[in-house]
């Protein structure tokens, strides 16, 4: 108890009001505001001063200009003087709310994150204090504005504080006296198939071309939310030049939206007729890198075409495919690290079309080159299509039928 009244005196030197008082002690007991223990510790240091009957320890007096005292008799009652360490900010809550009520207005959220940014002056004479009386069971000035705040908000706007999962962060900025409001992203789930061949999964900064999976599939999506922008996290990619018949999950990523209350059903019935989307529902960044992370296996249908005539028995020879060396295929060497890998081929099947033209069914292990499994690429997959048939191939058409995703669901 000593400790805490000799503490109390040495705070007591400079005009502070109740929360900076009491923030001091603000790791104990539990269940109050700093505002009450600050106003529990100057009571005691009052009723000390009063047992005295003097001035005690130096301690500034406009701390106690609204206490009537029994045994000391004064001769002026001190006045109230503005708060040494915070400059009685605290004053100026219902106006902060008020300007973060403004800032987001038109922002549908049902959750949030305080911060706050200190002007210089405040961060030093809260550094001050600290090292004229020391940091033992304090709590830091932004702490307790951010929570102060934070319960303002919520009785004014309906939302809820988190820390973990904020739909938007209030920014408080006391150096600038403004407000700033930082919309975290949406995240919607779904799984996509690409009915035509000639659209990348993304959209290209060149403009090459017109459209993307990503935007097709965000339209309607950024239309109902009024966000700014989109991105596309997809459980890897098919080429442009192939189609994607399996079920390829995918988050999408609406930045800054305003609006969070989506008819998941409704909006996907808008989505282009060029890609179907199912099972579209509320997602996560957790869940974006476990997509990312995924390494799927995907079972694909190629049409080979064979530069010589191919007999139907030498097909049988492709059951040989198993473990493949590939490099790095030649045509997208300028936008990826030229590696070595191993992969596997789990499965193959054949169907004869035709002397020099035949179909494979082939299930591989992630980050298999389909293309250059058929082709060898110049020798940098080996072995291959053409290396067993003896007859140089190509892909001429290729689709991914199915992927092989162990998911884990990661729901917000």
């Amino acid at each position: 108890m000593s400790d805490i009244i000799e503490k109390a005196t040495k705070i007591l030197q400079q005009p502070v009001c109740d929360h900076c008082l009491g923030r001091q002690f603000g790791q104990l007991l539990s269940g109050f505001s700093n505002e009450e223990r600050g106003r529990m510790i100057r009571s005691i240091a009052a009723m000390s001063i009063d047992n005295e009957g003097a001035l005690h320890s130096g301690m500034d007096m406009s701390n106690f200009h609204s206490v009537k005292f029994h045994s000391l008799d004064l001769e002026k009652h001190p006045e109230q003087k503005a708060c040494a360490i915070c400059a009685d900010i605290f004053l100026d809550l219902e106006k902060w709310t008020a300007k973060v009520a403004k800032a987001a207005s038109g922002v549908e959220f049902s959750t949030f994150l305080v911060g706050t940014k200190l002007s210089f002056d405040l961060v030093e004479k809260e550094e001050a204090l600290w090292e004229r009386v020391g940091i033992d069971c304090c709590e830091p000035l932004k702490a307790e504005l951010n929570r102060e705040i934070g319960k303002r908000v919520e009785k004014k706007t309906g939302a809820k504080f988190n820390s973990k999962n904020p739909e938007i962060n209030i920014i408080l900025d006391f150096d600038s006296n403004r407000t700033v409001i930082e919309i975290n992203p949406v995240f919607i789930y779904g799984e996509y198939q690409k009915l035509v061949r000639g659209i990348p999964q993304t959209r290209w900064p060149s403009g090459k071309y017109k459209t993307s999976v990503e935007q097709i599939i965000a339209k309607p999506f950024m239309a109902a939310t009024g966000g700014k922008s989109h991105k596309l996290h997809g459980m890897g990619r098919e080429d442009i030049d192939a189609r994607c018949l399996g079920w390829r999950p995918f988050v999408l990523e609406i930045l800054s939206p305003k609006n969070r209350s989506l008819d998941m059903k409704k909006l996907a019935k808008k989505i282009a007729r060029q890609v179907r989307v199912r099972n579209m529902r509320p997602s996560s960044i957790a869940e974006v890198r476990s997509i990312k992370e995924s390494r799927a296996e995907k079972t694909y249908r190629a049409l080979v075409i064979a530069s010589k005539n191919v007999a139907k028995s030498d097909l049988k020879k492709l059951s040989a495919l198993g473990s493949i060396s590939q490099k790095t295929p030649q045509r997208v060497l300028h936008r990826r690290a030229d590696k070595f890998r191993k992969r596997n081929v789990k499965s193959v099947k054949s169907k004869y079309v035709s002397k020099n033209k035949f179909l494979l069914e082939i299930r591989g292990e992630a980050g298999l080159y389909i293309k250059e499994l058929i082709s060898g690429d110049s020798g940098r997959t080996d072995p291959s299509v053409s290396k067993i048939l003896g007859v140089p191939c190509t892909c001429k058409e290729l689709d991914v039928i199915a992927i092989h995703s162990q998911k884990k669901s990661h729901l917000p």
